[in-house]
C-alpha cells in the first residue's frame, strides 16, 4: 500500500563512528515525522512517531475505500465554503437561482454559517432545523433542508468531510399528508364563469391540458399542431425582478399534449379575439446564460405586455375563486391594497393541473401516458401524487380474485 513515514531530523543512515543516525540541516525544527506518498492524499506532520503510525494506517484505509478527508478542508467555515466553493459552481435557472439564495442566506447561513463543515454533525442538523421550523411552513422547511443537504453532499464529494449529517435517516421532515386537490365540475364551471373573458383561456389550458401557469402564460399560438391534435409545451415565462423571461418547461424538457377538439375550438376563437401578443424576449439557460428570442405570446395584458403570474394571481385568479364561493372573501389589509387570501395555497393555479390528472385518469389513461403529458421525469412520482384519483381502486383486483379461486369461498 503506497505510503510513508519521513523522519525530518534525521537521516536513515547511522554515522559508523557514532552509532547514530545523522542529522538533517532541520532537526529540532517544526514536527518531526511527515507522512507522504499516499495518492491524493496530502501530507501530514507529527510530533510523536506513534502518532504519525497511526494516522498513516487510517489514510491507507480510506485511501483504498475512497473516502479519505482531509482535516484541514473541512475545517473551512460553512460561510466560507458556501461562498467561496459550492455557489460559484451552482448552475440553475436565474429565478431559481435568486429564489434558493435568498432562502439560503436567510435560513442556514446565519444559523450555521459560523461552523466548520467537520463540526456539523446530526445533532447541530436537528437543532437547526428545530430551530427553522418555527417560523417556516413544513414544505418550506423541507426545501430549505434539501438545500443544505446538497451543500453538505458537495462537501462530501469534495473530500472535506466524512459524510453528510443530512443524509441520517429521520432527521429530513416529513413531508405533510395532503392528497392533491381537484376541481369539481362545477366549481370549474363556475370560476371560468368568474374570470374576465380574456382570462379564461389561461384555465382552459391548465384544466384541459395540464399545463403549468408559467407554461399557460408562455404558450403560442404556434405551438397548436392541429394536423397531429397535440399542443407543444416549448417553453414557460417566469420574472426575475419584475422582468420576463423564456426557459425550457420545469425539467428542461419539451413535452407534447394531447389537444381535445373542444380545446382546440376555444383556442381558435381566443386567437381570432385576441391578437398575440408579439414580444422580443431574453431566453435563459443554465446559470443565467441568455439570448434573445422572438415568441407570439397567446395571452396578454390588456395593455399588450406579457402576464405578470403573480400579479394575475392577486387581480384575477383569487377574486374569481371567491365570487364562484371557491375560497372566502379576501381578507382587508393595511399594508397592500390587493388584501390578503390566507389559507388558499391549496386553491392555487396548480389545481387546473391537479383536475387534468384527475379527469384523464378517470378515464381510464394509463399512469405511464399521464406522466409523459405532465412533463414528470418518474412515472412513480405521478402515481404517488394522484393514486386516489384512480377509479374503484381494487375493484378489478377482487373480481379477478373471486374468477381465479372461485366465488364461493
Amino acid at each position: 500500500m503506497p505510503g510513508y513515514i519521513e523522519d525530518r531530523w534525521y537521516y536513515k543512515d547511522v554515522d559508523k563512528k557514532t552509532g547514530k543516525k545523522k542529522p538533517k540541516d532541520r532537526v529540532n525544527q517544526g514536527l518531526r515525522y511527515r507522512v507522504c506518498g499516499i495518492p491524493g492524499v496530502k501530507d501530514e506532520s507529527f510530533k510523536a512517531l506513534a502518532d504519525a503510525k497511526a494516522w498513516l494506517a487510517a489514510a491507507q484505509t480510506d485511501a483504498r475505500r475512497g473516502v479519505f478527508v482531509d482535516p484541514e478542508l473541512g475545517a473551512i467555515l460553512l460561510r466560507d465554503y458556501f461562498e467561496t466553493v459550492y455557489w460559484p459552481g451552482v448552475t440553475v435557472a436565474v429565478g431559481t437561482q435568486r429564489s434558493m439564495l435568498g432562502k439560503i442566506n436567510k435560513h442556514i447561513i446565519p444559523l450555521l454559517g459560523h461552523r466548520p463543515l467537520n463540526e456539523i454533525k446530526d445533532e447541530q442538523v436537528r437543532i437547526w432545523l428545530a430551530t427553522i421550523r418555527k417560523s417556516l411552513a413544513v414544505s418550506t422547511s423541507r426545501l430549505v433542508y434539501s438545500y443544505l443537504s446538497a451543500i453538505l453532499n458537495a462537501a462530501v464529494i469534495g473530500g472535506r468531510i466524512p459524510k453528510n449529517p443530512c443524509a441520517t435517516r429521520g432527521i429530513k421532515p416529513k413531508k405533510p399528508d395532503k392528497k392533491a386537490r381537484a376541481f369539481t365540475a362545477a366549481q370549474a364551471q363556475a370560476v371560468r364563469q368568474e374570470l374576465r373573458e380574456r382570462d379564461r383561456i389561461v384555465l382552459d389550458l391548465g384544466i384541459a391540458a395540464g399545463l403549468r401557469q408559467g407554461e399557460v402564460l408562455g404558450f403560442s399560438p404556434d405551438d397548436i399542431d392541429e394536423a397531429a391534435g397535440v399542443l407543444h409545451i416549448r417553453r414557460q415565462l417566469q420574472r426575475d425582478n419584475a422582468k420576463a423571461y423564456l426557459k425550457l418547461p420545469k425539467g428542461d424538457k419539451e413535452r407534447d399534449v394531447p389537444l381535445s377538439p373542444g380545446l382546440l375550438k376555444r383556442l381558435l376563437e381566443y386567437s381570432e379575439k385576441h391578437l398575440p401578443l408579439e414580444k422580443e424576449l431574453p431566453w435563459m439557460g443554465e446559470g443565467g446564460a441568455s439570448k434573445v428570442t422572438t415568441v407570439r405570446l397567446l395571452v396578454s395584458t390588456r395593455f399588450r405586455n406579457p402576464v405578470d403570474g403573480s400579479s394575475w394571481d392577486l387581480d384575477s385568479w383569487k377574486p374569481a375563486l371567491a365570487r364562484a364561493g371557491v375560497i372566502p372573501p379576501q381578507a382587508r389589509s393595511t399594508t397592500h391594497h390587493r388584501g390578503a387570501w390566507p389559507g388558499t395555497r391549496e386553491w392555487g393555479f396548480h389545481i387546473a393541473r391537479h383536475t387534468y390528472a384527475s379527469v384523464q385518469l378517470q378515464a381510464g389513461e394509463s399512469i405511464i401516458s399521464l406522466s409523459e403529458w405532465l412533463g414528470h421525469d418518474d412515472p412513480g412520482f405521478t402515481l404517488r401524487t394522484y393514486t386516489h384519483f384512480m377509479p374503484g381502486a381494487g375493484d378489478k383486483g377482487r373480481a379477478a380474485m373471486d374468477a381465479w379461486v372461485g366465488e364461493d369461498l
